[in-house]
């Protein structure tokens, strides 16, 4: 009786941490009760760095990719196999093909890793030991701030015990349990890296899925991990100016415009606004970070905040959402979305990087 006493003590608490934890300590966060419009832009989502059967590591199929896209109602997806982009054969006109290379050194030794889609560039895994970045850095190519399966990957025991909780958990709560993963996620320690390393590029979210397991029969379909895991976790948004109506017209935009890391199915929307920073997110419980290359940070509580005649200097702003607060301490805190790179500029030298803004062709998120 003491043994099962023991034990279900021991399953409450490991739910309650995992439903409850993190928990925040924000003394200096101010609130907002503002009401913000954004900028009219139109805005589109997306995910990259994706893998299929064309990988030498991945057993996935073009046609899942695209079919997970649609459920979720994700407006592109950009597939980048292993040295080659066969899947273009298979592709739709919203499905992109580009290609993941490994860039060595005459004698062999990895210098970086590169996703390569038409004109546009991104630096991945640069966080991830051996595959950090040892070339110059261009400042059209963009940053792969976020790899998805290596940050998840960063603390494995607490992955393995998250998991082991979800089975737990699948039969009660299903699919939505998923989302809790994104605690796993630390979105400051990537912000605070990138700046101590002194980055100026722009930067996105990849999700590097490998699907490991494939079963498919007559009416049934196993995919571990499945596309619908990681495309549910977290997506891009990009925001611009034009309207996007074919596959070059995105590359551009996410190259030209302002990308948002969302893990979310909803984004929220960062511009600059007469040397301030406007913040704008589709929740109430939301904490919002500033986050500046010295390592200074100003804290917001609630959907919509404005960083007033911030300094000239550059930025980025970080979401969490959470459960609940008692008083000063955030309950369930997780990320909700990071900030392209900002640029403020109050005597009107240099760029500042197009606004993010609610957009004519606004993602209504996945379902």
């Amino acid at each position: 009786m003491i043994a099962l006493l023991t034990v279900l003590t021991v399953l409450i608490l490991l739910f309650l941490w995992f439903f409850l934890f993190p928990v925040k300590y924000v003394p200096r966060a101010r609130k907002s009760d503002l009401i913000l419009e954004p900028p009219d832009k139109f805005i589109y989502s997306y995910v990259i760095h994706i893998h299929t059967q064309f990988s030498y590591d991945s057993l996935g199929k073009p046609e899942d990719v695209i079919r997970v896209r649609d459920h979720l109602g994700i407006d592109y997806a950009i597939v980048t196999d292993h040295d080659n982009d066969h899947i273009k054969h298979f592709a739709d006109d919203r499905l992109i093909a580009g290609m993941e290379i490994k860039l060595n050194d005459p004698a062999g030794k990895l210098l970086g890793d590169l996703l390569e889609v038409g004109d546009l560039r991104v630096i991945a895994h640069h966080f991830r030991g051996k595959y950090r970045w040892r070339l110059e850095r261009p400042k059209d190519y963009l940053l792969e701030l976020i790899d998805l399966r290596d940050a998840l990957l960063e603390n494995k025991r607490k992955l393995i015990l998250y998991i082991l909780i979800s089975l737990f958990l699948y039969p009660v709560l299903g699919k939505r349990i998923v989302r809790n993963f994104v605690k796993l996620v630390n979105i400051e320690s990537y912000a605070k890296r990138y700046f101590q390393e002194g980055w100026e590029n722009k930067v996105l979210g990849g999700l590097d899925h490998h699907v490991k397991v494939y079963i498919r029969e007559v009416g049934k379909r196993i995919i571990i991990p499945s596309y619908e895991l990681s495309f549910s976790l977290m997506r891009n948004y990009v925001m611009t100016d034009r309207e996007v109506k074919m596959k070059e017209e995105l590359l551009e935009a996410i190259r030209r415009g302002s990308n948002l890391i969302s893990f979310t199915g909803k984004p929220a929307f960062v511009w600059i606004e007469e040397g301030s920073i406007k913040v704008s997110s589709p929740f109430d419980n939301t904490y919002v970070l500033l986050l500046d290359a010295s390592g200074k940070v100003s804290e917001f509580m609630g959907s919509n905040c404005v960083f007033e005649k911030v300094p000239n200097g550059k930025y980025l702003v970080l979401g969490y959402n959470y459960l609940f607060k008692i008083g000063r301490l955030l309950v369930g805190v997780k990320p909700s979305f990071i900030s392209d790179l900002l640029e403020v500029n109050n005597e009107g030298s240099g760029k500042t990087p197009a606004r993010m803004g609610k957009g004519k062709n606004t993602t209504e998120g996945s379902k």
